[in-house]
């Protein structure tokens, strides 16, 4: 498949170029680095080697492209052409036009704000909804390490009491 094919060819490209492998897997945004990093774990890549790589390509060079992205993806005259196109969305383009046009100016106030102005927090069914969701994700990923810390308490007590129930079968047996 084709995923299969990426695999293979980031384990290649780490395995054949190394530090320039994983400075261009860390460079450009892609979910592949993970795939990377595990890779140069198999490979017994040695730690410098890696963080070199990772910290160059993830500090230096990615930084730079997603800024420029930012920059040109939302400068005004761009953003104006996309709100104005939004009219043309069939059945809802023309209602979401204003609210979009003035959650924009809203942020683009908060940026320019002079400093020392107080800053008005609004809070939107958006922001509450995401809140809710990270916290039930943190909460979900604290129970699954004390399930997995019970499961694994109760493997090794398990394992304890057969090796005290085994010596005394074989007694009963001689």
């Amino acid at each position: 498949s084709t995923l299969d094919k990426a695999k293979l060819a980031v384990e290649k490209l780490v395995e054949r170029v190394g530090f320039l492998g994983i400075l261009a897997c860390a460079s450009i945004p892609n979910p592949l680095f993970d795939l990377a990093g595990i890779t140069c774990g198999h490979f017994l890549v040695p730690f410098w080697t890696f963080f070199g790589a990772t910290l160059i390509g993830k500090a230096v060079i990615k930084m730079h492209i997603q800024k420029l992205f930012v920059i040109i993806a939302f400068n005004e005259h761009h953003v104006e052409h996309i709100v104005s196109k939004l009219k043309y969305i069939p059945y809802v383009g023309k209602y979401l036009q204003a609210p979009f046009k003035e959650l924009l100016v809203k942020q683009k106030a908060k940026l320019h704000r002079k400093v020392g102005s107080p800053v008005h927090q609004e809070s939107s069914w958006l922001s509450w909804v995401f809140e809710k969701v990270v916290v039930l994700m943190i909460v979900y990923f604290v129970l699954s390490i004390i399930n997995s810390m019970a499961q694994s308490n109760h493997k090794r007590r398990c394992k304890q009491q057969a090796l005290q129930v085994e010596p005394s079968q074989k007694m009963a047996v001689d």
